[in-house]
């Protein structure tokens, strides 16, 4: 599909909460000392992966104050939201997202995913268990929202559970390419795996990317995805950690917002985005209904 820019009421929910683009203006140092500059601009022209993810970090505190904190422009009613981690994810680092869907009056859950650097079966069966307690607790559908490599566990579920979910958000994360990572990450990934192999626990192995432990996941990841789901995927083309073509799922609607790979949990921007499709799933009539997709992305 072509990246999506009609199929959620952005424009309203936007300006409720006073969002605005980003500056892509570099940030200059002092007169009196340039290397923070320099440091800045050797970064993105390396593209290293985690300085962008340490700048983003900071920008976490002013988003508190921001008006789309100040006074969430849709009210939820209790919707019930799995909220899943990906590969390093902690609570710190997603509780501006949670906490922002509870100032929704969404009733949101963020299920144990061992750090996401687990079994990928493994972590996704435990997703799909907490998935179908939360809907057991609130007695609807919910909405899935998944960073990174949570929105792999997330796709997956939704494929072999769907009539647990009333929608699916994924944010930065590789859907056609199981690890499509910067290549400075790669690295401990590998290092991760072979740890795995060694036996120690709670790790993923290379049985994980090629072998029959997760010959399921890949299967179902990249398998048809259920036509009564609402499916939006959202990117970054200055995500430093994913690489963003593989994020366009075929399945999905797509949204492109100009941030970083940690930014999607936090910035104003892609937070806006997220707050008009949940209100777009709650004023969808087709939810659990068969509907037409279009073409994939180029």
């Amino acid at each position: 599909m072509t990246d999506d820019t009609s199929a959620v009421p952005l424009g309203s929910v936007v300006a409720a909460a006073g969002c605005a683009a980003p500056d892509p203006r570099p940030v200059h140092g002092t007169a009196h000392d340039d290397r923070p500059a320099l440091a800045r601009r050797v970064a993105a022209v390396l593209r290293l992966p985690l300085w962008h993810e340490a700048q983003a970090l900071t920008q976490r505190a002013a988003i508190e104050q921001h008006p789309l904190w100040q006074t969430p422009p849709v009210d939820a009613g209790g919707l019930p939201v799995l909220l899943v981690g990906g590969m390093g994810s902690t609570p710190a680092l997603l509780r501006p997202l949670r906490d922002l869907l509870h100032r929704l009056h969404c009733h949101v859950v963020v299920p144990s995913v061992g750090f996401g650097v687990g079994c990928g079966e493994a972590t996704t069966q435990a997703v799909e268990d907490a998935l179908a307690e939360l809907v057991t607790t609130t007695g609807r559908p919910a909405v899935v929202i998944g960073h990174s490599r949570g929105g792999q566990f997330a796709r997956t579920a939704a494929v072999r559970r769907p009539g647990l979910l009333r929608g699916l958000i994924t944010l930065g994360s590789p859907l056609t390419r199981l690890f499509a990572v910067h290549p400075l990450l790669a690295a401990p990934v590998a290092a991760l795996s072979a740890a795995g192999a060694l036996g120690v626990p709670g790790l993923l192995t290379p049985a994980c990317l090629w072998g029959g432990c997760c010959a399921k996941l890949r299967a179902d990841l990249a398998g048809p995805f259920p036509d009564t789901v609402r499916f939006l995927s959202m990117h970054s083309r200055t995500d430093t950690i994913v690489y963003w073509r593989s994020t366009l799922d075929p399945a999905a609607r797509h949204h492109e917002v100009h941030t970083s790979h940690g930014g999607l949990i936090w910035d104003p921007t892609s937070l806006a985005v997220i707050v008009a499709e949940l209100a777009s799933t709650l004023d969808d009539p087709l939810s659990h209904t068969p509907r037409t997709r279009g073409k994939s992305a180029a």
